[in-house]
């Protein structure tokens, strides 16, 4: 819900923006948010709905030119068409006797929550109202 307000009414041009002083695009962080869901979706059973084509998007990665990214409407139905499986799975999945991947899932939550915190205040940097008030 956050992440969906803090997008709402950021056109492509104004996604792929980035801070003066450096750092991502919105666009970006959407792409990057998507990936690292498909890594929950590993860890919890599910397969994962995209590879190489998100590449861009990886942490690290060789940094990309306006024309490689997604177009930002496409990022946001990628984002919402995997939300409801993903909650479904996550009620049903008890992790409490593998450690190891309750941990990844835990660590992903938060690494999801602080780049959602992040398109926030980006949205205010390229010029639009907060979302969340």
């Amino acid at each position: 819900m956050v992440l969906n307000r803090n997008l709402k009414d950021i056109t492509h041009e104004e996604s792929l923006l980035t801070p003066t002083q450096g750092g991502n695009s919105i666009n970006w962080l959407l792409g990057h948010i998507i990936i690292s869901r498909d890594d929950i979706r590993e860890l919890i059973g599910l397969d994962k709905l995209y590879g190489d084509e998100m590449k861009m998007y990886h942490r690290g990665a060789e940094a990309a030119g306006p024309a490689e990214f997604f177009q930002f409407g496409k990022l946001i139905e990628m984002y919402n068409d995997g939300q409801q499986i993903l909650e479904e799975k996550l009620k049903s999945t008890d992790l409490r006797d593998d450690n190891e991947k309750y941990r990844m899932v835990t660590f992903l939550a938060f690494h999801e929550a602080y780049h959602t915190g992040q398109t926030g205040i980006l949205r205010r940097i390229i010029g639009k109202e907060g979302a969340i008030k």
